[in-house]
């Protein structure tokens, strides 16, 4: 009798210790992230007096792999628009867009959701001056982008977490060709704030 009370003291005992451990995020076999948020752009050139800059809405989605508990590797596809987008003053109703497809590895240094993030990839960036109400002129570029960032995983259950992230993109995009205007080696350098959705 005292040896059963003993066994069932012991496995409530583990129960509670159990329920107060934080949960950890699961991190196994493949997945997934979606998310979206706010940016801002940087945009330098040969030959530019001023750096132009501009806000605008961003999007990734992420697929990969897991190679521990403490790093996985994936492909990231990033993109950021930006409306009224200009080069110069008599190009304030163009946009661009600016995307990077890149390698990207996750290392989570604790037992927490904190992660750091490196990657590497390609990179283009289009851009494009309304002519008419119907037509445009538009140019494009691509090159070679670098990303770097650091985030939150909150762990909702062992398959899916709500991820919040921080990142920098620099890009390489060339040259782009406006009309009346040829603007050499183009480097975008992007910020981004986000929230995503991980599925494990």
């Amino acid at each position: 009798m005292r040896s059963a009370l003993g066994v069932i003291a012991a496995m409530l005992c583990h129960t509670g210790l159990a329920a107060q451990r934080p949960m950890r995020p699961h991190r196994a076999g493949l997945w997934g992230e979606l998310g979206f948020g706010a940016g801002h752009v940087r945009v330098a050139c040969a030959g530019c007096t001023n750096v132009v800059s501009a806000d605008g809405p961003t999007s990734y989605i992420r697929i990969g792999g897991t190679v521990s508990d403490h790093v996985v590797i994936g492909f990231e596809a990033f993109s950021q628009l930006n409306k009224a987008f200009h080069f110069s003053l008599d190009s304030s109703k163009s946009t661009a867009e600016t995307a990077t497809a890149a390698v990207i590895i996750l290392w989570y240094p604790g037992r927490t959701g904190l992660f750091f993030k490196g990657g590497v990839g390609a990179a283009g960036g289009q851009y494009s001056i309304p002519r008419s109400a119907t037509q445009a002129d538009t140019s494009s570029g691509a090159g070679m982008g670098l990303t770097f960032g650091a985030g939150w995983d909150w762990a909702i259950s062992r398959k899916f977490a709500v991820t919040a992230n921080v990142a920098t993109y620099v890009v390489a995009v060339g040259d782009i060709v406006l009309p009346g205007r040829r603007v050499d080696d183009v480097i975008a350098t992007m910020y981004q704030a986000s929230i995503g959705f991980t599925f494990r």
